[in-house]
């Protein structure tokens, strides 16, 4: 199981400290980092990546799964309108009932919450101590937004991933 955290701040400095801590965390052992990203939002609302996601483990994880979801997120046309409908299904797919409208309503807030000038850190992690990293995390203020992905959601996003990307 992975989580997947967006921190929304006004700023990319408190951002990137947060990234700081992020990091901070994963070598004391609380989470691994499987993705990260830093979203920025300029005055006039583009979105654009302040840093590249990084992979840090191989295997269904690759460096598409992040800006996927970052695309489907905040609508960045990465993949295009029906790679986006398709992986936002397949993310609700494997929700249990009553939890299918997790991830929209994760996309929706995060969405809604950058302002332009602000920035956002997206995180894909496994951890055995969520409370630890929330509580870490936190500490630089902003928002903050979690949603769990399964490791077969992951997998089947990273498949129609691999089918939309070029070869």
């Amino acid at each position: 199981m992975a989580t997947l955290f967006a921190l929304v701040y006004p700023d990319q400095s408190t951002a990137d400290q947060t990234l700081q801590t992020a990091k901070g965390l994963q070598d004391a052992g609380f989470m691994q980092i499987l993705e990260q990203v830093v979203i920025v939002k300029d005055a006039k609302g583009k979105i654009d990546f302040a840093e590249k996601g990084h992979p840090v483990r191989s295997g269904v994880i690759g460096g598409l799964v992040l800006g996927g979801l970052t695309g489907l997120i905040f609508t960045i046309p990465i993949l295009g309108i029906a790679a986006g409908a398709t992986i936002g299904g397949l993310i609700g797919r494997g929700r249990k009932s009553g939890a299918a409208g997790d991830f929209d309503t994760f996309k929706k807030s995060v969405s809604d919450d950058l302002q332009p000038n602000g920035s956002a850190v997206l995180l894909l992690v496994s951890t055995e101590g969520p409370d630890r990293v929330v509580h870490d995390l936190s500490q630089h203020g902003g928002k903050l937004y979690s949603t769990d992905l399964s490791d077969e959601q992951i997998a089947a996003v990273q498949k129609e991933l691999d089918k939309a990307s070029p070869s």
